[in-house]
């Protein structure tokens, strides 16, 4: 039996939000959701003193990476959303490379299954040696033309090594959209830019060189997947005016962004693309082309369920715990979240998950029941001071001020302090016993979590 039955739950009214001053909050706001990246500074940091020069440069949504540089310096390199030519209405995922010195913009290939997004040079005839094929998992893209450039393999692995049409020319890599041989036999090459919001248009990749029959770029699912077939002696399919696409040989190829219908959820992504895996997805609230987000999808091959990730992580950031002591004798019980389940319709986070999270320590709450995870959300104590921590910044969500109360016996000095656009709310549970929790919560132990309402709130 629980020793202690709840007296009462009243919500907090919160404090005024703090909120942040300058280039920080800015970059925030409008660089939207960056999956490896946090926020800024806390509001009682100094201002930069060229504040207002890199306010102006994110007037305007970021189209690139040195927009987000340019008004956060302390950005890493990680995924983030830009928006192409500065509009809301057309939001993409883009990994940032290079942070610490020139930033460079990749494309992220969610197709990375076998033979999927590969170049391949079929060895044999006047080109002896073993078949060479790279595979790409993102592509160097410039965020202003959209054009890639098929030469770049930062992020990219080959197999393989040949002597190209018996000269000396030694063969260890390919670019990006190429089928090839030079033994009269079709070599199999893929595009595939399913899960991305981009197309090629056709007529950019054409047989060159010895091409024998059969040699062609056949585009497929609304142009994001181009099958490619090349060969002869030697003859190859590739970018129109390359001649020699092996090794850095390469060119620009032009992408297009594609308008229409947005995936509110992951199970909107496995229905259009069945073979779509486990990773990050660029999802929209109610497909509305304003409002993108970051989520996991997991177990795609299955049901899929929706995940929220956490950019900020660390010992005391997003995490509940239940202090030890007094009735409930053992170590301070602590769950830390990385990411969070989240239903993509209501925006009602599930507390009790705990599948992206790592606890430590062990209570015998009420000296009887034990306990050794905490639900999102939550601050418990017997004695002494329960903490917990909410923290969205980096993605766009906040926590409204009505979603979380305070329970059990003596809670009165409990205290919900809401910053950051109320995407910061830190937790300070007393009483014996006594928690901070969504409202509604009894003992909120384990698995015994309630669910949680947030709101789409981009912080300005």
């Amino acid at each position: 039996m629980n020793p202690s039955k709840p007296r009462a739950v009243s919500p907090v009214v919160p404090s005024s939000p703090l909120r942040h001053r300058g280039w920080r909050a800015l970059a925030l706001g409008l660089a939207a959701v960056a999956t490896g990246c946090g926020a800024g500074d806390e509001a009682s940091s100094p201002v930069p003193s060229e504040a207002s020069a890199r306010a102006q440069a994110l007037e305007a949504l970021p189209a690139s990476c040195v927009d987000i540089k340019t008004a956060w310096p302390d950005a890493t390199d990680g995924d983030y959303t830009l928006y192409v030519s500065g509009e809301a209405s057309a939001p993409w995922t883009v990994y940032c490379h290079g942070m610490a010195g020139t930033p460079a913009e990749y494309l992220t290939l969610t197709q990375t299954q076998a033979g999927a997004n590969s170049s391949q040079y079929l060895a044999g005839g006047a080109s002896p040696g073993t078949t060479v094929r790279t595979t790409f998992t993102r592509l160097r893209i410039n965020p202003t033309t959209l054009k890639v450039n098929t030469a770049d393999q930062t992020f990219a692995t080959s197999t393989g090594s040949l002597r190209h049409s018996n000269s000396q020319t030694l063969v260890t890599s390919m670019s990006y959209g190429v089928a090839m041989s030079c033994n009269r036999t079709l070599s199999q090459g893929n595009i595939d830019l399913r899960g991305t919001p981009f197309a090629v248009p056709t007529g950019q990749l054409v047989p060159w060189g010895g091409s024998m029959a059969g040699t062609s770029a056949v585009s497929s699912e609304a142009d994001q997947v181009v099958s490619l077939s090349g060969g002869g002696y030697c003859g190859f399919v590739g970018l129109a005016g390359i001649v020699s696409p092996y090794n850095q040989g390469g060119g620009l190829l032009q992408l297009q962004y594609r308008q229409g219908d947005r995936p509110a959820s992951c199970q909107d992504i496995k229905t259009a693309h069945p073979e779509a895996t486990d990773g990050a997805y660029t999802l929209f609230v109610n497909r509305d082309p304003s409002k993108p987000w970051g989520a996991w999808c997991r177990d795609m091959a299955g049901t899929p369920s929706d995940y929220l990730t956490l950019s900020r992580t660390g010992d005391n950031v997003n995490y509940s715990q239940y202090t030890a002591g007094g009735i409930s004798p053992g170590t301070n019980v602590r769950t830390i979240f990385t990411r969070l389940r989240i239903n993509p319709l209501t925006l009602r986070v599930d507390t009790s998950d705990q599948t992206y999270s790592g606890s430590s320590g062990s209570i015998l709450h009420g000296n009887q029941s034990p306990v050794t995870s905490m639900p999102y959300a939550a601050a418990m104590t017997c004695s002494a001071v329960g903490l917990g921590n909410i923290d969205l910044r980096g993605t766009p969500f906040a926590v409204p001020v009505n979603q979380l109360g305070r329970g059990g016996y003596n809670f009165e000095p409990s205290s919900i302090l809401f910053s950051n656009n109320n995407q910061v709310v830190d937790l300070r549970a007393t009483g014996n016993c006594g928690w901070i929790a969504p409202m509604g919560s009894y003992n909120p132990v384990n698995q015994n979590g309630l669910s949680m309402l947030l709101t789409w709130s981009v912080p300005q």
